[in-house]
């Protein structure tokens, strides 16, 4: 298995992706920003170098113009996949202090909507979901767990005093809406084995009552579904850590997504 990373021995290329990210949201708030925080893989220790993206959430002190949206966009999407894909969400402070899921997200990038945020460059009547207005977003509320948990200043002010403590139930309802329609091969096909290790990861929440990485979530899968289905997130940790080529039969994916819908449900 590869060596995952923290973000205290990132790669420089990827540090330095992260300040251009912090540096753009200072150039165009200023003042009005509150500040960054990094969650994700890496402050779990458990980046791949190979695979992981840079995950950021933003505070700020009220609403941004939608014009300033798309200059922060326009700006983040030649740093988006140099090295790594780049996903950032904001929401405003009084939220952020009084969260309580799905909440109201201001604004999301991320590279499934680039070609969004490129279109409405070209013609400005295209319209950009994610920028265009407020919008509800329980994954902050997933977001928000892991900041209080683990989470890392990138800048501004300190986690404890931003945040509101998210309760295990809230953050359950968060992570389980629309279980029932949970897909591996949901977005882009990248993405398959991260699906199957995340919906191992819920199961795990429910019973450890902690946030896990991919990684130690894979690893808690491998010993807690039925023995005949263990390869299936076996075979996801190599071809999401290791980068190898795995065909799994859709039957036992199916079954294993039934096994853990209905744990995650009982």
């Amino acid at each position: 298995m590869k060596k995952l990373l923290g973000y205290h021995n990132l790669p420089a290329e990827i540090k330095n992706q992260i300040t251009h990210v912090v540096e753009i949201w200072k150039k165009h708030l200023k003042e009005e920003l509150v500040g960054v925080y990094l969650h994700g893989s890496i402050v779990l220790n458990a980046f791949n170098p190979g695979s992981g993206d840079i995950d950021i959430l933003v505070v700020v002190q009220g609403p941004i113009e939608v014009s300033q949206k798309l200059a922060i966009a326009k700006d983040i999407i030649p740093v988006d996949g140099a090295p790594r894909p780049v996903e950032v969400s904001a929401i405003k402070l009084s939220h952020a202090k009084e969260w309580k899921s799905p909440g109201n997200c201001i604004f999301h990038y991320s590279d499934f909507w680039r070609e969004k945020y490129l279109a409405r460059f070209r013609d400005p009547a295209s319209e950009v979901y994610v920028a265009d207005r407020e919008f509800p977003d329980a994954d902050v509320t997933s977001y928000i767990k892991l900041i209080k948990q683990s989470g890392i200043v990138l800048y501004g002010q300190n986690i404890q005093d931003v945040f509101a403590d998210i309760s295990d139930e809230d953050f359950w309802e968060a992570i389980c809406s629309d279980i029932d329609e949970y897909d591996f091969h949901a977005y882009d096909p990248r993405y398959f084995a991260s699906n199957i290790l995340i919906l191992g990861r819920i199961l795990s929440f429910k019973k450890e009552k902690r946030i896990l990485s991919k990684y130690d979530g894979g690893l808690w899968m491998i010993q807690n579904v039925p023995e005949d289905l263990q390869y299936l997130p076996e075979a996801a940790m190599k071809i999401w850590f290791e980068n190898e080529d795995h065909a799994l039969p859709e039957d036992d994916l199916e079954k294993l997504r039934e096994y853990l819908i209905k744990e995650i449900k009982a």
